[in-house]
């Protein structure tokens, strides 16, 4: 959460994306703590993250305006699991099934920024981090994806590209558009101005 308040500070984070900024940190920190990894072996791990967006990018996309919840913080998500994998000692293949099963977990997910501010709920990040979670203890288990990694990707950008654009970082849906979205979406803007 503290990077995702810096992010929304407008400091200078991106783990893929400013929205979903908090979910490879907060899931490379936590093991930190709990098993004691040095910052080089985060730092190891982080550049297992970044090939793994590379080719989430590559394939698809990690931005909510793009194809939703679902590309920001499920390839954050899918991101973390797959370097969490590498940080424990598991395989190149289990951190491929971790990805898979982690971004698996996560299509669908809409992006409805109340005011338009693109910043992932608390419940979204928190969503992001538990399945990585998940998935790591599933491919650390020796459980693989039946779906390739490469084609869950592929399907998380079909999905994006077939969503109504309301639900994909507009704030013209879901929670944006309820009656207490509006209500703080005017407080927001309203205090935007008086600055």
């Amino acid at each position: 959460m503290a990077v995702n308040e810096v992010n929304a500070g407008m400091g200078h984070c991106a783990t893929p994306t400013a929205g979903s900024a908090g979910i490879l940190p907060g899931v490379l920190l936590t093991l930190q703590a709990v098993r004691g990894f040095s910052d080089d072996d985060l730092v190891a791990a982080l550049f297992t993250a970044s090939g793994i967006g590379a080719v989430i990018i590559h394939r698809a996309h990690v931005s909510g305006a793009a194809g939703g919840c679902q590309a920001e913080t499920g390839s954050a998500a899918a991101m973390a699991a797959g370097a969490a994998v590498e940080l424990l000692g598991g395989t190149p293949h289990q951190s491929a099934h971790a990805v898979a099963s982690a971004l698996k977990n996560m299509l669908g997910v809409v992006c409805d920024p109340v005011a338009g501010l693109v910043e992932c709920r608390a419940s979204s990040a928190t969503r992001g981090a538990a399945q990585c979670f998940v998935a790591v203890d599933l491919a650390l288990a020796g459980v693989e994806s039946v779906i390739p990694p490469d084609e869950v990707i592929d399907a998380m950008a079909e999905i994006g590209r077939n969503m109504n654009e309301r639900y994909r970082e507009t704030a013209q849906g879901g929670l944006a558009t309820t009656p207490t979205g509006k209500r703080l979406a005017k407080l927001v803007w309203s205090e935007k101005q008086k600055t």
